[in-house]
């Protein structure tokens, strides 16, 4: 038996020997390498914070909370794998990121060792100041840690953590695991002021040698000496690189270190341990360490899908195209016509799809680094100076910068076109990075057009509109396959002109007619309702498809038509109820007059979904095809029963 399977808890791991741990973290990255190539998840990072893990477990009495004296953090998050596998779930590893199994992020429903369910960037070190003045107040004399990537520590919320950190009058340890990536290259002058500091030895080398020459006087003469000797060669570490920024700060700052030697890491946090004031400790890492295929191509192996290693290659298993890829090459079709299009993210040129656009328009391209509301912001001045900025955010992401849309963008009249990468369901990832709150904070946002296309060729026309409109917009679309065929060549001859026509703001599509239902889909999920329809069909229930193309100007020309009584209308999307599309519907028709009895709004319920792949998680609420069939047979049972004058209340999905 390995060791691994003899830690179940952190005390197991302390009964170990120091020359032990070399072994243990070889076995954890075996088994974290296996389990990511298997289900896909994030690799390199990982890797690179297994013996880092083991010795913080090892020094630190991290137990469950709130038992446990001490308190562990991550930020990300996406760093937790080492954690897991010592607080007892090492086992479950073979199925993570399945459905009912281990998640990709900390979970304190998982695991009471996982203090917050976090995937977003730079809140470790407010959190941990938080749990330390807690404790404080308690009267606990603990300690607390946050490990911190080095992509992180450059988030807006971490400096303001850093400054308020800095008044503690008790221990909490900032470990700055700085790796020299965030997930691709990073971004900013902190990043480039980090990697300067990575690769000066100077200051060290300086000081074991000045410490050298002070040793070889009389005890007397050396104690005197040594004393302003110490003195200058902080002025001397001072002048070479500003660690005076987090000393200046109130907190101490230790390091750089070697992140992968263990007992150089296990002296160290002993010997820091104790003391009594907040503590920056610049830890050096390796992201893919162990894994000659992960340093070499770090980016790729950040969060890879499933994949094999053939030799030297590593071969990511084949996909269908992707929403997100089909973005790109619209955005470049674009760019290369109109060069003040500018491309921005935050960090995520792989995830968005940006990097091809980065390589083919190099120009036309900005990494802001994480920090969206930075670049919201920016974008909103780069429009003002006469630029057309696209900005790809992760839906889940875009809840960060919801001041600067609101006042820098909206307020100011600007135009930035937001384009929302996993919007709704993401699949694996979790309730972490589910998008299904975006339509509900821009939507009372005046003039800001909302937007969702249901195929590729949507997804063009929408970006065409909105270079075309003199407003912001937002567009929305899923982490999924885009659907192999463009929905205008299914729909009727009769229709097909209007449904591959260019988007005219505010104006809906009609897909295909029928007479005991209407389905209006706002979004990728018009699929799963054109496929509902043919099974319908095919039972003798002949439903009308809407794409609605817009929640926000609203289709009020095709409500008005289709509300009207007696007749079955269902809103679907992958979006929440509370204050999504189908609200908007209902607010539009209360407004105009409308009957409003026979709708029934189909999206993500008032609960957190888990993780799982993407079609599980619709199919758990019901909004795959299956589900959306069985909840139009429901309300055309009912309409079938009732008469015209019937009034049926209000329905919204059980799920």
């Amino acid at each position: 038996m390995g060791l691994l399977e003899q830690i179940k808890q952190p005390s197991d791991l302390r009964t170990l020997a120091i020359d032990q741990l070399e072994t243990l973290a070889k076995e954890i990255r075996e088994r974290i390498f296996a389990a990511v190539s298997t289900n896909g998840g994030h690799l390199a990072s990982n890797l690179g914070v297994v013996e880092l893990t083991i010795a913080l477990h090892y020094v630190y009495n991290f137990g469950p909370y709130p038992d446990g004296p001490d308190r562990l953090l991550f930020d990300v998050g996406h760093q937790c794998y080492p954690h897991k596998m010592l607080t007892g779930r090492a086992q479950q590893f073979a199925t993570l990121r399945k459905r009912g199994s281990v998640s990709g992020f900390p979970s304190p429903d998982e695991s009471p060792y996982d203090l917050f369910a976090v995937g977003h960037a730079g809140t470790a070190i407010s959190t941990g100041v938080g749990l330390a003045r807690g404790d404080q107040a308690a009267g606990l004399a603990n300690h607390v840690v946050a490990v911190v990537g080095d992509a992180s520590i450059v988030n807006g919320l971490a400096f303001e953590g850093l400054n308020n950190a800095g008044t503690l009058k008790r221990q909490m340890l900032i470990i700055l695991n700085d790796n020299g990536m965030s997930i691709s290259q990073p971004q900013g002058a902190l990043a480039e002021y980090m990697e300067r500091v990575r690769v000066s030895t100077t200051y060290d080398e300086f000081k074991r040698f000045s410490e050298k020459i002070v040793h070889q006087f009389p005890t007397r003469v050396g104690r005197t000496i040594e004393h302003a000797w110490h003195a200058f060669t902080r002025s001397v570490k001072g002048a070479m690189w500003d660690g005076a920024l987090f000393e200046n700060m109130g907190i101490k700052y230790m390091g750089p270190i070697d992140g992968h030697d263990l007992p150089g890491l296990v002296n160290f946090l002993g010997e820091i341990q104790h003391v009594n004031k907040p503590v920056l400790l610049h830890v050096k890492t390796r992201k893919g360490e162990g894994y000659e295929v992960c340093i070499n191509d770090p980016t790729k192996m950040h969060s890879p899908a499933a994949f094999v290693v053939n030799g030297c290659r590593v071969e990511i298993k084949p996909s269908s195209r992707s929403w997100t890829t089909a973005f790109a090459d619209a955005c470049i079709e674009l760019a290369q016509k109109d060069s003040k299009i500018v491309a921005l993210t935050a960090a995520m040129p792989d995830g968005t799809g940006l990097s091809k656009f980065q390589k083919m328009l190099p120009d036309q391209f900005i990494d802001t680094g994480i920090c969206e509301s930075h670049l919201t912001a920016m974008a909103a001045g780069m429009s003002k100076a006469g630029q057309k900025p696209i900005a790809a955010v992760y839906s889940t992401f875009m809840q960060r910068a919801f001041d600067q849309v609101w006042q820098e963008v909206v307020l100011n009249g600007v135009k930035v076109i937001f384009a929302m990468d996993r919007a709704g369901f993401v699949g694996d990832d979790g309730a972490i990075h589910h998008g299904f709150m975006d339509q509900a904070f821009l939507r009372p946002m005046p003039g800001l057009v909302l937007m969702a296309p249901s195929d590729e060729a949507e997804l063009k026309r929408s970006l065409n509109l909105a270079i075309s409109i003199d407003s912001s917009s937002a567009l929305r679309y899923p982490r999924d396959a885009v659907p192999a065929v463009n929905f205008e060549e299914l729909t009727p001859p009769q229709l097909r002109e209007a449904a591959g026509a260019e988007w005219r703001l505010g104006v809906s599509r009609t897909l295909r007619e029928g007479i005991d239902a209407t389905l209006i889909s706002y979004g990728a999920l018009t699929e799963y309702a054109l496929m509902a329809a043919q099974v319908l069909s095919e039972e003798g229930i002949e439903v009308e498809i809407v794409d609605a193309r817009f929640c926000k100007p609203i289709d009020g020309a095709m409500l008005t038509r289709v509300l009207r009584p007696n007749h079955p209308v269902l809103t679907i999307e992958d979006h929440a109820l509370t204050a999504g599309f189908g609200a908007a519907v209902l607010e539009y028709a209360q407004a105009n007059g409308l009957p409003t009895q026979y709708i029934t709004r189909l999206g993500h319920p008032e609960r957190f979904i888990a993780h799982a792949t993407r079609l599980e998680q619709l199919t758990e609420v019901g909004l795959d095809a299956a589900g959306i069939a069985s909840s139009v047979r429901d309300v055309v049972r009912v309409a079938v029963a009732a008469n015209t004058t019937a009034v049926r209340p209000l329905q919204t999905n059980p799920a």
